[in-house]
């Protein structure tokens, strides 16, 4: 197992042996140049961002009164450079090679209008921008979120098409995002490409922690639909969604903000971002709490404290070292779940209608309930140019998980425990990454690594049983390990005019005996041989037809997910003894899934249209099975468990819309169609249809900006019903709920103090036409408001 001390010394042996390899290395590279608008006039206050395509690292410079920007002490190598300037549109990033010695001076020219252009990091693990990605992907950078005052993760990706925001309540309440039909578990979640995962969750997943992260020093969230398994392994079947921490650099800037009103909401923003000794050392941080008094009910508490930065080094023209961290510790109030009404109010048979407090009884407010979570998220790398055409890169990662959940007799449902009684799920991964580049020709890169992973739940049960002799102390730990190889080959054809993406991933797992205290030990026979390998490949292909302004794409692929600790080893614990639930032979989640698009540039580049076509079938799932499992077939004598089983099919499409007529004017809209269909129905009613899932969904955006100082932002949200189950007397029911109807209006004002200080006064208003909604039986916010004031600098 690696830990903390001995990845350092690891670490401190690699900058060692670079540092030593990298000593000839004399040279840097160098980059001047204006930012200029349509009329050829100067520019001030441009930002410039240069990102370096293989180890992802970013610098910023902002233009002067002459519109010059400048990058000094730049390891040579390949670079992309974008520029962003208010009141006018940003060109396509621009591909730079950058050599030693040889400072290299250009001009950029903004336009007047056209679509949004960025660079991403996610669609293959290099930069590139996103005109040049084969893949369906989306990038919400902090201009946007900024607009539309976004203050978390699940919020921030509600408008993105093919996504299902399910969020049970207020702020801090649990979140679940669904792609494309998916579940929640085929979506991963990366912080600066890493996995934020809970590996004591029961499908070891994060959907535990989305509504646990906010909005605090990202530069962008980044949004691939379609498998990302070759590349980042486990639970990125259906899609990643990737939070890009600030890289930083550029002269000292930042920002402290203050908000309050509705809900009994209140949170501080602060960020501080720069570079010094000529960027070489580049940095940003940001800190933010959130504190929620009383939410949808008067008693919903939430508090949120976060901390999230970044640091690099450029060692040497050749060498550069980088660290990042992301923490986030909360504490929610929690509610009953909602329940089924008596069976005299259901109908005789057909799917239920749901009515609150007439078919199902919403949740109710339970006083002593309530969560408390932490994640910390560390990352450090290392990345060294070996040649023009060859380096490497190795990184370390830990992530550390813990969710403790409380309950006491004082709540209003059936099965309140008779005494205060606690459950703690602490997880822990610690992740070993290298990486090789190779660039075999100028359209021609191929690239490959190795992953080793480590990762452990602990799961302990106490109680305050009035009686000492009596009180619970159960707990159960439980490890595993892993080995990973991958490859990529990426080429360009026919003049730049066709990509071609090939990658594939394998991964093997070993299994530790899990461990057993405060009661019966469980699986003493099991087999702990390895389980079976996880194999995954993808294709993805983009033909570009510059005369017209078209890209066709498709990606084929197949996913995986790593059935969790709790799948393989898992127990409940009930009346003093462990349960099995369990099953460490289980094979890993496979699945296939095929999209394909066009991408149509319309009136210069101001309008952009997509329209993809998505098909995902489950191969092999885990479920909990009741009916099969019995304790005479079963070799673990389990009354019902985990096992492996057949899956469904999700097929439909998504339709967007990207438009800036006018500079002033930013309109977005999108349309996605889903057909999602389980394999075997688990109700009554015995339909297929997958719960939780939209059939229908539409968004739309519009951003408009008066003057230099005001700024409009309204989106809006409409999605069709969705089924979920309750149990009744009867057996599972469907329940048909409402969709959403959900409008937000963000506006702000900006009063420029100076020449570098700013003051800016915003408000953003939440569910503007106060639709009543339940997600799954729990009631959402009405319309709700906050105000707020940010000094930039």
């Amino acid at each position: 197992m690696l830990n903390p001390t001995a990845a350092s010394r690891l670490m401190a042996g690699f900058v060692f042996l670079t540092l030593v390899t990298a000593a000839a290395a004399a040279d840097w590279a160098a980059l001047h140049g204006r930012v200029l608008d349509p009329s050829g006039a100067a520019v001030p206050g441009a930002a410039v961002t240069l990102t370096a395509r293989e180890d992802q690292t970013g610098r910023a410079a902002f233009t002067n009164i002459s519109g010059e920007f400048r990058f000094d002490s730049i390891p040579p190598g390949e670079y992309l450079l974008a520029v962003r300037a208010a009141d006018l549109a940003s060109p396509p990033p621009l591909s730079l090679s950058l050599a030693a010695g040889e400072p290299r001076t250009l001009d950029l020219r903004l336009e007047l209008a056209r679509v949004a252009t960025h660079v991403q990091v996610t669609a293959a693990g290099v930069a590139e921008s996103v005109e040049q990605v084969a893949k369906a992907l989306d990038v919400i950078d902090r201009t946007e979120l900024d607009r539309r005052a976004e203050y978390s993760l699940a919020e921030a990706v509600r408008l993105v098409p093919g996504l299902r925001l399910h969020q049970v309540g207020g702020p801090g309440s649990l979140a679940r995002i669904l792609s494309r039909g998916l579940r929640p578990w085929d979506t991963s979640v990366l912080i600066d490409g890493v996995r934020l995962r809970d590996t004591a969750a029961p499908q070891g997943d994060a959907t535990g922690f989305i509504a646990d992260v906010p909005i605090v020093n990202s530069s962008r969230i980044e949004v691939l639909r379609g498998s990302g398994s070759s590349l980042y392994g486990t639970n990125a079947g259906g899609g990643v969604i990737n939070v890009v921490t600030d890289s930083g650099g550029g002269p000292l800037r930042g920002d402290v903000s203050a908000e309050g009103g509705g809900l009994g909401m209140a949170r501080g923003l602060a960020r501080l971002a720069g570079g010094v000794l000529d960027d070489r050392l580049r940095y940003s941080a940001g800190v933010s709490h959130l504190n929620v008094t009383r939410g949808v009910d008067g008693d919903d508490v939430y508090r949120n404290s976060a901390l999230q930065g970044a640091v690099a080094a450029t060692l040497a023209p050749s060498t550069t070292l980088t660290a990042r961290l992301f923490a986030s510790d909360s504490f929610a109030g929690l509610n009953n779940s909602p329940e089924a009404a008596a069976a005299a109010n259901l109908p005789a048979s057909g799917i239920v209608p749901a009515i609150p407090n007439r078919t199902f009884i919403p949740a109710l407010n339970d006083p002593d309930s309530r969560r408390s979570s932490l994640f910390l998220s560390t990352l450090v790398a290392l990345h060294q140019r070996l040649s023009p055409k060859a380096s490497w890169r190795a990184a370390y990662h830990n992530l550390t998980t813990t969710r403790d959940n409380w309950d006491g007799p004082a709540g209003p449902g059936l099965f309140e425990p008779a005494f205060p009684s606690a459950g703690r799920f602490d997880g822990r991964t610690d992740t070993a990454q290298a990486r090789a580049d190779l660039q075999l020709a100028p359209a021609h890169l191929l690239a490959g690594g190795y992953e080793f992973e480590r990762e452990s739940y602990d799961n302990l049960n106490t109680d305050l049983n009035p009686d000492p002799t009596r009180r619970l102390r159960a707990r159960l730990e439980i490890a595993q390990r892993s080995h990973a190889f991958w490859v990529q080959d990426q080429v360009r054809l026919a003049g730049d005019r066709l990509q071609v993406s090939l990658s594939g991933r394998t991964q093997g797992f070993g299994l530790d005996a899990p461990r057993f205290t405060g009661a019966s030990p469980l699986y003493l026979g099991a087999p702990l041989a390895a389980p079976p390998r996880a194999w995954t490949g993808d294709v993805a292909l983009a033909w570009f037809l510059p005369a017209s302004g078209t890209k066709l794409r498709a990606h084929a692929g197949n996913g995986y997910r790593a059935p969790s600790l709790y799948e393989r080893f898992g127990a409940t614990f009930f009346f003093g003894s462990f349960s099995a639930l369990g099953d460490p032979r289980l094979a890993p989640e496979r699945l296939a899934s095929f999209d394909a698009g066009i991408d149509q540039y319309l009136a210069r580049s101001r309008v952009r249209l997509r329209a993809t076509w998505f098909y995902t079938k489950l191969r092999e799932t885990i479920a909990f099975d009741f009916a099969s499992i019995t304790p005479a077939t079963d070799p673990f004598g389990r009354f019902g468990g985990y096992r492996n089983t057949g899956g469904g099919l999700a097929r439909g499409f998504e339709l967007s819309l990207e438009a800036n007529p006018v500079r002033t004017l930013t309109l977005n809209s999108s349309y996605t169609y889903t057909n999602s269909d389980d394999r075997i129905s688990t109700v009554r009613e015995g339909t297929l249809k997958s719960f939780r899932i939209f059939d229908h969904m539409f968004t739309a955006a519009v951003t408009q900006r008066i003057g230099r100082r005001v700024d409009l932002t309204f989106d809006l949200l409409a999605a069709g019903d969705y089924l979920f189950p309750f149990f009744t007397a009867q057996g599972a029911r469907a329940f048909r709920f409402n969709g959403p109807l959900k409008a937000d209006l963000a506006a702000a004002y900006t009063h420029p103090i100076g020449e570098r200080v700013s003051l800016k006064l915003f408000t953003r208003i939440e569910n503007l036409f106060n639709t009543e909604r339940y997600e799954d039986g729990f009631p959402t916010p009405g319309a709700w408001a906050v105000i707020g004031l940010k000094t930039s600098f």
